[in-house]
């Protein structure tokens, strides 16, 4: 009998077995996969820290969560704000409906649990645009500029420049949600159609029964605070193999690029250097979202061409020894607080570290720069989109006066303005009381009375309605994507960048040698289209394959869309940086008939840097196979890191140097999934609970007649002795 319920048992437990294990058998896919739906974006607000604060955006460690619901009218405000039963909700909004006051207002009322944008810009019906808007301040880097402390100019008092910002700027608002954009077209209907109008939708102001649909948001942030305590948590060694990170300061490298090579055995003459700058990043609120077409790429793009065709004069500047030095500059980190120049400025300006290079006794290289050795600063900033069809001439009212050439900086002005009428550029300058608008030369100005001048497309404020926001795009600008169309003819930026190149070049020429330039010395339209294109539409251009290091040839490759403009961490030289490098190189550089082992600068001199790059394409080829290119230049990476992280002991509230940092976050990651009702969650729980009680009963009962159950029938043996 005891055989028999043994059997029974045994029976019917591989029976509930089977049972319960066959669905996996026949349905392979995973119960996670059944349950959530996984959104592609990973466009998120991220956060970042200062000396005094933090900024941005973050989750809870498990992800917020919260039953969607889609913002497109006032009424939907009331159901979000008082009126919906279920909070905590995230919210689905329209670009016209992402403003700084709703932002507020909706994170205020602690029934928000994170906020979704739609952000596909290539459809203008789920994405319109708003007539201006920029996640910048209303004056940007006032705080960090040669005029916080002034009286007459601190805080734009003379004029705001950023029309599409705000006093403080959405950007430098510290939210205390996860944001994401949805720039997929996909990922919107997933959460329109699929999620919102199926399950949560109110029909007639009635909210739906359970299930709802709702939102995970993944948005982790390690960092909190401000850079001085996640610095401090950083630098703690607390496991020698495995250092925890909590924050990364911002920064990059700049690019420098002399005409003339002086070596560190040479004199350089005093006032020496015409430095020729502009910027390399811009800022946006949201993780890759960085298209800056005005407020950086048509910089970019002018001091390229600039250099591709002072490139050809290049050995006539060296040759002529009283012909000024002209330093091809572009800076990283400028839109946090000027994080690019003012490391020059602290490098020219110290006796501790020689600019560009540290100078040693057994090596030859070049001969430092020191401020006192700058002759004059020309600045390009925002050229793209022109006020009443004219380029504007900035200058400083405060150092103006103080120069030791009053008459230098009206012979430039009058002489760069002469070139471009010739050349059909029509070149104004602003009135004298005008303080400049942000610009890199203001932290050189704060060290040094230089004649400056900041060339841009706005008289007063900016004509760039969407200044560092995503919005800041091609098609604002007037530059389409031409595709594999050779023609550039159709873009008139296309032209008026070439032709502001061309004056540029002219005038650099003359302010260097004190001739007239040649007729011929014009930048190239090609040039200039295929910059554009480049930075702008296609990452995977010839420009680009052409001038990338082999090693990085397949990360080139794998890019999925046009490189940021974010400076991003001091941890590795970012896109943007390395390719802008590497394009500057070939264009004041030679190339040098040598294999890919033997390029590189002799032990004992190290005035001029060698690239390996891919080159052209071999002629016939069929594979994509290319020739390889060693390029000798005086081109350069130099530091684009805050002092502020180098200096012993230094004040972190003097406000004295940017002190941006990045905080370490986890992987991001937005799904959906139905939530049942409470009543629903209390019922499973109470059940499992019953179940639970009843395995263990039954595990008891089992336990107690484990000698009837399992006993095995004595088995007969027979021993030999």
């Amino acid at each position: 009998m005891a055989n028999l319920a043994r059997k029974w048992i045994i029976l019917s437990v591989k029976y509930i077995l089977v049972l319960a294990l066959l669905p996996s058998y026949t349905d392979a896919k995973r119960t996670k996969e059944k349950i959530y739906i996984d959104l592609q974006t990973q466009n998120a607000c991220f956060r970042s820290l200062n000396a005094t604060h933090q900024i941005g955006c973050t989750s809870s460690s498990e992800g917020n969560v919260g039953v969607l619901h889609y913002l497109e009218t006032q009424d939907d405000y009331s159901w979000i704000l008082k009126d919906g039963p279920n909070p905590p909700y995230v919210v689905l909004m329209n670009s016209l409906e992402f403003n700084s006051s709703n932002l507020d207002m909706l994170v205020a009322s602690q029934r928000v649990n994170g906020i979704l944008v739609i952000n596909v810009l290539e459809n203008q019906t789920l994405t319109p645009f708003p007539g201006q808007f920029s996640a910048d301040k209303s004056c940007p880097n006032d705080a960090y500029g040669m005029y916080h402390k002034d009286k007459d100019y601190s805080n734009c008092r003379k004029q705001q420049w950023n029309v599409g910002g705000t006093d403080i700027g959405m950007m430098f608002k510290d939210y205390s949600i996860p944001m994401f954009s949805l720039p997929n077209e996909e990922d919107v209907t997933k959460l329109i159609s699929t999620c919102y109008e199926r399950f949560n939708r109110p029909i007639n102001g009635t909210p739906r029964n359970y299930p709802l649909c709702a939102v995970q948001l993944n948005d982790r942030m390690d960092a909190a605070k401000d850079s001085v305590t996640c610095t401090r948590r950083t630098n703690r060694i607390t496991n020698l193999s495995n250092p925890v990170r909590y924050c990364d300061p911002l920064g990059d490298k700049n690019i420098v690029a002399t005409m003339k090579t002086v070596n560190s055995t040479e004199q350089r003459l005093n006032k020496s250097v015409i430095v020729f700058a502009t910027k390399m990043d811009s800022l946006a609120m949201f993780h890759n979202e960085y298209p800056a077409s005005d407020s950086t790429v048509t910089g970019i793009v002018t001091v390229l061409a600039v250099a591709e065709a002072l490139g050809a004069t290049r050995q006539e500047i060296k040759d002529t020894p009283t012909a000024k030095d002209i330093m091809f500059t572009l800076f990283q980190g400028e839109s946090f607080d000027y994080i690019g120049s003012s490391r020059m400025v602290y490098d020219m300006d110290s006796n501790s570290t020689q600019f560009p290079q540290e100078i040693n006794e057994k090596v030859v290289s070049l001969q430092e720069i020191r401020l006192d050795d700058i002759h004059s600063f020309v600045e390009v900033s925002q050229v793209g989109l022109r006020d009443q069809g004219k380029l504007w001439i900035h200058t400083d009212p405060i150092t103006r006066p103080k120069l030791q050439d009053p008459t230098q900086l009206s012979d430039m002005i009058q002489s760069l303005k002469s070139i471009g009428l010739g050349l059909g550029v029509d070149l104004a300058n602003v009135t004298e009381d005008t303080p400049l608008p942000p610009a890199s030369v203001q932290r050189f100005l704060m060290k040094a009375n230089i004649p400056a001048i900041v060339l841009t497309d706005h008289e007063k404020q900016f004509t760039n309605k969407y200044y560092n926001s995503r919005f800041d795009l091609p098609s604002k600008i007037n530059v389409s994507d031409h595709g594999n169309q050779s023609d550039p003819s159709d873009d008139t930026q296309t032209q008026s960048l070439t032709d502001l190149a061309t004056t540029l070049a002219q005038f650099l020429y003359k302010l260097s040698t004190g001739k007239d330039a040649p007729s011929s010395l014009k930048a190239n339209k090609d040039t200039v289209e295929s910059l554009l294109q480049c930075f702008l539409y296609n990452q995977h251009c010839e420009l680009f394959r052409r001038s990338i290091d082999p090693d990085d040839a397949e990360s080139l490759e794998k890019a999925k869309k046009p490189f940021p403009f974010y400076v991003s961490v001091n941890v590795n030289t970012n896109q943007v940086t390395t390719l802008t490098h590497h394009i500057l190189a070939q264009y004041l550089g030679e190339k040098v008939n040598t294999s890919k082992d033997s390029c590189k600068a002799p032990d004992n001199d190290k005035t001029h840097q060698f690239l390996w790059i891919q080159g052209n394409l071999k002629p016939n080829a069929t594979d994509n196979s290319r020739v390889g290119a060693c390029i000798k230049s005086t081109t350069m990476l130099t530091t684009a890191k805050s002092p502020a992280f180098d200096i012993d002991d230094y004040d972190w509230l003097s406000g004295t140097y940017s002190t941006w940092t990045e905080s370490v976050w986890e992987p991001l990651k937005v799904r959906i999934f139905l939530v049942p009702s409470q009543q629903f969650q209390t019922t499973t729980l109470s059940l499992g609970v019953v179940i639970m009680l009843v395995s263990f009963v039954i595990v008891y009962f089992i336990n107690e007649q484990s000698d009837i159950l399992f006993t095995h029938p004595t088995s007969n043996r027979y021993y030999t002795y």
